[in-house]
């Protein structure tokens, strides 16, 4: 199984951040701030959760050093962006960007299930974000437990996660 010590500064980085960016792209897809907050606060336990992983990149994600340098590689990207260019959109393509670089990086090292394992993960992850709150909804009634952009950018990440799985 691929470690974080086959990959290179530049490699790691994408594997490491791809699941943050993930986390941010989902929870900014709409609804009230108070949703985003339960949506990222959820997302980070879920990259927290993934300590309990059987594979050692996954799990090595969860490592709080990882976890804090991540944030602080996202926060510095976001605050280099123009107002203008601080939209969901932006960060949908950011975490598919990412996701991209990640995935080839395990394809060149890994192994099909050194894809499936990551694929896995970051898509349980974006799903466990999306199924945190619901969006549109009154005091907790109504709404709809994912929305229309969350789900589209859910299946533009599933997309490229099996793209990358097929061409192994």
């Amino acid at each position: 199984m691929l470690t974080r010590e086959k990959l290179t500064p530049t490699q790691w980085q994408a594997v490491r951040n791809t699941p943050h960016h993930v986390v941010i792209a989902v929870s900014a897809s709409g609804g009230s701030p108070f949703d985003e907050m339960l949506e990222r606060a959820a997302g980070l336990q879920g990259i927290v959760d993934a300590g309990n992983s059987t594979h050692p990149l996954v799990s090595e994600i969860a490592v709080s050093v990882h976890i804090m340098g991540a944030q602080d590689d996202i926060r510095r990207w976001y605050y280099t962006l123009e107002d203008h260019h601080r939209t969901p959109q932006s960060l949908q393509e950011k975490a598919l960007e990412t996701t991209r670089h990640a995935l080839e990086a395990l394809g060149t090292h890994g192994t099909p299930e050194d894809l499936m394992h990551y694929g896995e993960f970051v898509l349980s992850l974006a799903n466990r974000v999306a199924r945190a709150a619901r969006e549109g909804d009154l005091m907790g009634l109504g709404g709809e437990l994912v929305s229309v952009s969350e789900r589209r950018f859910i299946e533009r990440l599933d997309q490229l996660i099996q793209e990358r799985r097929a061409r192994r």
